[in-house]
């Protein structure tokens, strides 16, 4: 399967924020649906629509 692949530089996090809405809104119901299992699956694992998921907070610390 050949992918397409777009790389953009954003010059504030604004200006990403808004290409990220604007994304989202181009997106089907079925494509959101998709994207969320796939976010879910990484994060908790295949099994994780039949099992209760343990309430953890994660973050990430950054330098700047």
């Amino acid at each position: 399967m050949k992918r397409n692949l777009k790389v953009e530089i954003f010059y504030s996090f604004d200006e990403e924020n808004e290409a990220e809405r604007k994304r989202r809104s181009q997106m089907t119901l079925e494509e959101r649906l998709k994207k969320f299992e796939a976010l879910q699956e990484r994060r908790w694992g295949s099994d994780w629509a039949t099992r209760p998921i343990e309430k953890v907070v994660s973050y990430e610390k950054t330098d700047w």
